[in-house]
């Protein structure tokens, strides 16, 4: 599946990535912004670089492994998306008292 996408298709991904953890920061509880913040700016770094190596880079021709090396970037990215999404499951329609001791596991190692 992923493998057999574009680099565009899935920076594509990667943007509605980036956009859905925008609203769950927004909406989260206090110790999940703590995950969401960071790992917001690590997959909007991730999409800029990604996108704009070739502009930075202008001498160098596009080979096979700038290639490869640019999708596991971004598949770097989604999958730090993937873990955001499953905290934002855990905490979504709750209050910081009525987190399982699970979520508040996962948050501190995520953190930490």
């Amino acid at each position: 599946m992923a493998d057999s996408q574009q680099p565009k298709e899935r920076e594509a991904d990667l943007n509605a990535a980036i956009e859905a953890l925008n609203l769950a920061n927004a909406s989260s509880i206090l110790p999940a912004k703590a995950v969401f913040g960071p790992a917001t700016t690590l997959l909007t770094t991730i999409r800029v670089r990604s996108s704009s190596s070739a502009a930075i880079y202008p001498k160098f021709t596009p080979s096979q492994d700038s290639r490869i090396n640019r999708l596991d970037c971004i598949e770097l990215g989604l999958s730090c998306a993937n873990v955001c999404r499953a905290l934002e499951r855990g905490t979504n329609g709750k209050k910081q008292d009525e987190l399982s001791p699970s979520v508040y596991n996962a948050i501190n190692r995520l953190v930490s």
